[in-house]
């Protein structure tokens, strides 16, 4: 009897312990901020408990301006990059240092890995032309055909095949002389990156949502536990319109190229030029595709895959998507839409059909 009673209150000691933990716990509550950085719209959706929310947001986007001011913006003379640029411009090896080195490996391996029609798909080492192009100046138009050709013909690589880093008193960058990088096909996926270790390191967060442009991360959980819901762009609807919306699970990366995201329309042809370029003709790539939206583990190889599977189109992409584990949705010209097996997404824009 004793022993009962001693099990009793054993456990009546363990419910009153149980209710008191959880009254103690703090409410989780949410902080959402729209900026800008990288050159387009940020927002970023926080939860979590403390009352420190917002200070978490403002490092994130901290974080993610001086990638872009100290590390990879070509137009910044101070960057890591441009003083990488400027000094291949008169030599054909330089002093690379973390992080940058990190990001342009892995850039580089994803770049080798999409060759195909005698270029790769998606390449950091083609600054030359689209330093030349300049899609996001103030006022962008269609290059001298000559100074294209000039482009082409001259340095530019067909593949970045010819870089090497190696170790040698530092980090040593060896290629052509007169190489330029530019990290814009990956940038805001190297931002996603950054914003998780950052959100790793913040114990008061249980989940979040980081939109910089076209690359997005979700994290953690939300607070009822369910999946992440996640709009992806009609192509052909102004912005905000929703071609559909992706359920996700937390830490996954979601990338889209389009071309409809940097365009401009020349006034004297009415013709339209896109972003991505093809480093052999040295003009947009042709392609079928319209959007690409990319779901993987990794925010620079979403980023970069999104440009290198819009760019290879829905078929010669499948063994790229394969190497990296990632998932994809084609959207092409006719309004076919093409989503990989085990993607829960839902079709929203009446004017598109799914295709297989």
């Amino acid at each position: 009897m004793g022993g009962i009673c001693k099990k009793i209150l054993g456990m009546g000691i363990m419910l009153s312990l149980l209710i008191s933990l959880t009254g103690c716990q703090e409410k989780t509550s949410s902080y959402s901020h729209t900026d800008f950085a990288m050159g387009t719209v940020t927002n970023v959706t926080l939860y979590g408990t403390g009352n420190d929310l917002e200070q978490t947001e403002e490092k994130i986007i901290k974080e993610v301006k001086e990638i872009e001011e100290k590390q990879i913006s070509w137009r910044i003379e101070d960057s890591q990059i441009a003083r990488l640029n400027k000094t291949l411009a008169q030599k054909d090896q330089a002093v690379i240092k973390e992080p940058l080195k990190g990001w342009l490996m892995d850039a580089l391996e994803l770049s080798r890995d999409s060759m195909a029609d005698g270029r790769n798909a998606v390449d950091p080492s083609i600054g030359k032309l689209t330093q030349l192009w300049d899609f996001e100046s103030e006022n962008p138009k269609v290059p001298d055909a000559d100074k294209i050709k000039d482009t082409v013909k001259g340095t530019l690589p067909e593949s970045s095949e010819h870089i090497t880093i190696r170790k040698k008193n530092g980090e040593i960058l060896t290629c052509e002389t007169g190489t330029k990088f530019d990290l814009g096909a990956f940038g805001k996926g190297i931002g996603t990156d950054e914003a998780t270790k950052l959100l790793k390191k913040e114990e008061n967060i249980s989940g979040a949502m980081v939109a910089l442009g076209g690359s997005i991360l979700v994290y953690g959980e939300k607070p009822d536990g369910s999946d992440w819901n996640v709009g992806v762009q009609s192509p052909s609807g102004k912005d905000g319109k929703v071609l559909g919306s992706l359920k996700v699970k937390g830490d996954t990366f979601i990338s889209t190229s389009g071309d409809y995201e940097k365009y401009f329309v020349d006034k004297k042809t009415g013709k339209k030029y896109f972003h991505i370029l093809d480093s052999k003709t040295g003009y947009p790539v042709e392609t079928d595709i319209t959007s690409c939206t990319i779901i993987c583990d990794s925010g620079i190889n979403s980023d970069g895959l999104s440009t290198a599977c819009f760019t290879l189109g829905v078929e010669k992409s499948r063994e790229l998507l394969k190497k990296y584990n990632a998932k994809a949705i084609f959207v092409d010209k006719k309004k076919n839409v093409y989503v990989s097996e085990g993607l829960d997404f839902t079709l929203q824009d009446d004017d598109y059909k799914i295709s297989e």
